[in-house]
C-alpha cells in the first residue's frame, strides 16, 4: 500500500490536478451500487474524473470484465475491493505517480472544487519491491479531546514505479464532500 502526501510520493499517494481532458465519465453501469438521487454516498468514483500519468481512467461498463478483474484482484490481494476503474493502456513507471483530479459535471455540485490534494493509495499487486520510509501523520478527519489522531503511513521515497499490475484508491476531497475511484493498471517500463 502506498500514498504520496503533498509533492513526496509515498506508499500512500496524494496529488493534485488541475484540468483534465474534456471527456465526459460515464457513471458506474447497473451491477454498482448507487443511489440517483445521491449518486457520491457509495463512493465508487461517479462524481470525479481522473487521470493517471496523462492517460484517462475509464469506467468497466461490462458486468462480466468486473467480476473477471475482481476475482483476480482477490487472489493478489484482498484489501483491493470494488475496482470498477480502469487505464486501459499502460502507463510509463516515470508518470504513473501523476494522478490529476477534478470534480465532473455529476459531481461539482455534490463534492464541489478540489478542497486539497488528493489521497490516492497505491497497491503494488505483483510483489513490486516499492522504497518507503515510515512517517507519523495527524489524521485531521479523526479527533480525540479535539486533538488529531496521529497515525503511521509508509512514504514512497521514490518518484517512479516499477514494471508490473497496481490498484490505486484515489479519494477526491471537495469544498462539499468526498468520492472514491478504485482503479486498476498496469505500469509499463
Amino acid at each position: 500500500m502506498t500514498r504520496l502526501a503533498g509533492a513526496r510520493w509515498a506508499l500512500v499517494l496524494a496529488l493534485v490536478a488541475p484540468a483534465l481532458p474534456a471527456a465526459a465519465q460515464v457513471p458506474p453501469p447497473s451491477y454498482a451500487s448507487f443511489s440517483e438521487r445521491l449518486p457520491c454516498v457509495h463512493r465508487i468514483g461517479r462524481c470525479f474524473d481522473a487521470t493517471i500519468g496523462g492517460k484517462p481512467v475509464e469506467v468497466i461498463a461490462d458486468k462480466a470484465e468486473f467480476e473477471k478483474l475482481k476475482v483476480l484482484l482477490q487472489a493478489l490481494n484482498s484489501n483491493v475491493r470494488d475496482v470498477h476503474w480502469i487505464v486501459r493502456e499502460p502507463v510509463l513507471g516515470a508518470l504513473a505517480l501523476e494522478v490529476e483530479t477534478r470534480a465532473n459535471a455529476l459531481g461539482l455540485p455534490l463534492v464541489g472544487d478540489e478542497k486539497e490534494e488528493p489521497d490516492v493509495t497505491v497497491y503494488a499487486l505483483d510483489g513490486q519491491d516499492l522504497e518507503s520510509e515510515s512517517e507519523l501523520v495527524a489524521q485531521q478527519s479523526v479527533r480525540v479531546n479535539g486533538q488529531p489522531v496521529v497515525t503511521q503511513q509508509e512514504t514512497l521515497t521514490q518518484d517512479f514505479l516499477p514494471p508490473g499490475r497496481y490498484a490505486f484508491a484515489i479519494k477526491y476531497l471537495g469544498r462539499k464532500n468526498w468520492d472514491r475511484k478504485w482503479v486498476f493498471l498496469t505500469v509499463a517500463k
